[in-house]
């Protein structure tokens, strides 16, 4: 009886201690995939895309913004925001005329005080992450305010994905009970924690890059985690399991921990000699390849494209004074795993080297200072 006792007791002290446990962390060399920069093969856009398509986006005054900062291209409509303006997100539908605005700005218990970052779910919501009232705020299609989620953590990035939330976490004003200098936290329904990845490095004294938490899309059967200008895509499933981690390993040329961390220290490095390479964002997932861009310290750029089944990496430089964007695959959205979604504004337009090249609608509505989609439809 003694014996049963004291099994007893170990038991009860177990299963106390378990749930006192912190929440599981992953560790960061799972799945571990790395693609040398020096191994990629030339492509032409040719190679891939099938056909083009350009949608002019409304110039309704209250359709009018000053940079995208995010577009998202899902449920037949087209939603994009600038998160320096207090505009909202605008919706399009996919002839791309002006639907909507949504969400208001100000004090009121339903109004936003700043929007960094925002996500569509499948039922057509549009979920706007409030960073100052460290919120999530729920908007139906139509743009009736929903409801409002509180997040325990500084966020700005996040993503819903099945039935988890994904939050990328801010280096500043961390919560100590939750994370230690992680980067990214998987939580529940409930905005429990339930795993951490990844860590800031110890040696960070400050994280100040755009995105400083990183940038979070999802796909049809993946989550996509990218902190630029880092090196490294991150996959994850619905269940917050790290699927595979990608790194294009640049070499020599990586640019350095220093920078990546504090994005503002990158023109100590712009006066070296060497070339210092790293990944811009976003980084898109489509139809099992992934699309990008890489920029490096002395301004050259490239477009990537790599191959998730043959683990093959292409890439095609650009020649920036010959900039024609018909011939460029710049990755702004993903438009159903079929087409990839291109922004043309007017101010990079007036850089194109060939602008006789395109319709003679589409070269008027970008001199009148409309914007411009550029859908690349993929081969099968």
């Amino acid at each position: 009886m003694k014996d049963i006792n004291i099994l007893i007791l170990f038991f009860l002290l177990f299963t106390i201690l378990s749930g006192c446990s912190k929440p599981d962390e992953k560790t960061e060399t799972s799945h571990l995939t790395t693609i040398p920069f020096s191994d990629s093969k030339p492509f032409e856009i040719s190679d891939l895309v099938e056909e083009q398509k350009f949608i002019l986006l409304s110039t309704d005054e209250k359709a009018l913004f000053n940079r995208v900062d995010k577009l998202i291209a899902k449920n037949e409509h087209f939603y994009l925001f600038d998160h320096l303006s207090e505009s909202g997100v605008l919706m399009f539908d996919m002839e791309g005329n002006f639907i909507r605005k949504i969400g208001e700005f100000g004090q009121g218990p339903q109004e936003l005080k700043g929007i960094t970052d925002f996500q569509v779910a499948n039922n057509g919501d549009i979920q706007l992450l409030d960073k100052l009232n460290k919120a999530i705020i729920i908007y139906s299609p139509e743009g009736d305010w929903k409801r409002k989620i509180t997040i325990p953590i500084n966020s700005g990035g996040f993503a819903q994905f099945g039935k988890k939330w994904f939050l990328a976490v801010n280096f500043d004003h961390q919560s100590e009970n939750l994370v230690n200098n992680q980067v990214l936290g998987v939580f529940d329904n409930k905005m429990d924690l339930d795993s951490l990845y990844f860590h800031y490095p110890t040696e960070a004294v400050s994280a100040n890059v755009y995105y400083h938490a990183g940038v979070l899309s999802t796909t049809k059967n993946a989550l996509i985690f990218h902190r630029p200008p880092n090196d490294t895509i991150s996959i994850l499933s619905e269940d917050g399991e790290l699927k595979n981690r990608l790194i294009i390993d640049f070499g020599k040329n990586r640019l350095p921990n220093e920078v990546v961390y504090d994005f503002q220290t990158i023109n100590i490095y712009k006066k070296q000699d060497a070339s210092f390479q790293y990944l811009n964002t976003p980084a898109l997932l489509v139809g099992g390849q992934f699309f990008g861009t890489i920029v490096s310290t002395k301004n050259d750029f490239w477009i990537y494209v790599y191959n998730i089944d043959s683990k093959e990496l292409h890439t095609s430089k650009v020649n920036l004074s010959q900039l024609h964007l018909k011939d460029l695959i710049l990755p702004t959205a993903n438009m159903n795993d079929q087409a990839i979604v291109t922004l043309i504004d007017p101010v990079t337009f007036r850089q194109d080297s060939n602008p006789k090249s395109y319709p003679e609608h589409v070269r008027n509505h970008l001199k009148n200072e409309g914007s411009v989609l550029l859908l690349h439809y993929l081969k099968p």
